[in-house]
């Protein structure tokens, strides 16, 4: 081993390697060449020898957020690069950062939480094997999750100006502006692209790399579209493939109405007459009402390829049958112009799909049938 040296103390024997000072154990290590007892020791010996993959798995969970956070030695300097982190990312959306200046930071922030680990010896003082792959893939699927969750953030604050009357807990409501889509894949591109600089400099190639999210159910570190429609919750299914990329300049809503619950109303009256003719009253409002847990409304709108802004609307009722699950390409639908913008529009339309809250716990049946929920 490069720099070690050994020296005597008045305690005994230690080796020191750089900063670290370890105590020499080498007499304990004793040399067998007796085929008999070499034999004994293999048939009560087990190997431990860890495949590079299970190596990798163990320093992950190390050099997660939440370790991190708890570990002493380290804390200190994970939260101060992460909080630079979170700035450069919001800088990014408002558009005052490039991807490529994200990229940079999320380089150097790397390797100054890396070099501060190995500095303080976290998570042990002899750094190697495949501790600095899983340190370089942890540190990017962190930072790629917070740009996907600051897309998210900003989308549905972005939505909420659209709802209507008070919001509790027996509505619900979803809202997609695709340009969050493309800003979080233009991000996360350029974060690979640096990822993958790293590791070709530092010889890793053949051991760091990219996770697949995707494969992994991993949610939250996949995309935009599985991070805002997290199929983890099980009443968070608005977004069906989250493969499918939106069309550019595309806007979509929905919102059910609602009320705390403790209220009922009449929705309609049945009178049967002596004669047996009967009269029906229909006491429900024409249009969405916020208050009425039957009622719903979405809206979609797409810019053109002349510029123009194009809406459709659709009001409609729900039963609270497993009817209540409706593709939104069924209200909604574009149609009156040419070109590759409405058909791409009407396309993801059939990717979006809306139900009343808490659907899929009444219809199980509907929902994450053979899907790894995790995120």
């Amino acid at each position: 081993m490069e720099s070690v040296k050994s020296h005597g103390s008045g305690l005994g024997e230690y080796v020191q390697f750089g900063k670290w000072t370890f105590q020499n154990a080498t007499d304990q290590l004793k040399k067998v060449t007796d085929p008999e007892e070499i034999r004994k020791f293999k048939d009560n010996c087990v190997v431990f020898n860890p495949t590079e993959a299970e190596q990798k798995d163990r320093f992950r969970a190390e050099f997660s957020a939440a370790a991190m956070d708890r570990s002493p030695v380290i804390s200190d300097v994970k939260q101060e690069v992460y909080q630079q982190a979170e700035a450069a990312i919001g800088k990014f959306y408002d558009g005052t950062l490039s991807a490529e200046e994200l990229a940079d930071t999320y380089r150097g922030l790397s390797d100054r939480l890396m070099d501060a680990c190995k500095d303080r010896g976290y998570p042990m003082p002899l750094w190697g094997g495949m501790m600095g792959p899983a340190f370089q893939e942890t540190f990017y699927g962190e930072f790629r999750r917070m740009v996907l969750d600051e897309a998210v953030q900003r989308n549905n604050a972005e939505g909420k100006q659209y709802i209507t009357g008070e919001m509790n807990a027996q509505r619900n409501w979803k809202y997609y502006n695709s340009d969050y889509y493309f800003q979080s894949e233009n991000a996360v591109s350029a974060l690979t692209e640096a990822f993958a600089a790293m590791a070709e400099e530092r010889g890793w190639e053949d051991t760091a790399s990219v996770p697949d999210y995707r494969a992994k159910g991993l949610n939250l570190y996949d995309n935009f579209n599985s991070a805002l429609s997290n199929h983890f919750d099980v009443d968070d299914q608005f977004v069906m493939d989250p493969n499918q990329a939106p069309p550019k300049d595309f806007r979509w809503f929905y919102q059910s109405g609602g009320n705390s619950g403790n209220t009922t109303s009449v929705t309609s009256l049945t009178i049967e007459h002596p004669d047996g003719t009967t009269t029906f009253v229909d006491y429900t409002k024409q249009g969405f009402d916020s208050t009425d847990p039957t009622k719903g409304i979405t809206w979609a709108a797409y810019k053109d390829e002349s510029g123009t802004w194009r809406h459709q609307t659709a009001d409609f009722t729900y039963d609270f049958s497993r009817d209540d699950l409706k593709n939104v390409a069924g209200l909604l639908k574009f149609t009156g112009q040419s070109g590759g913008a409405q058909e791409a529009v009407n396309r993801f339309l059939k990717n979006l799909q809306i139900y009343p809250g808490g659907y899929f716990s009444r219809f199980p049946q509907y929902g994450n049938l053979g899907m790894n929920l995790r995120v």
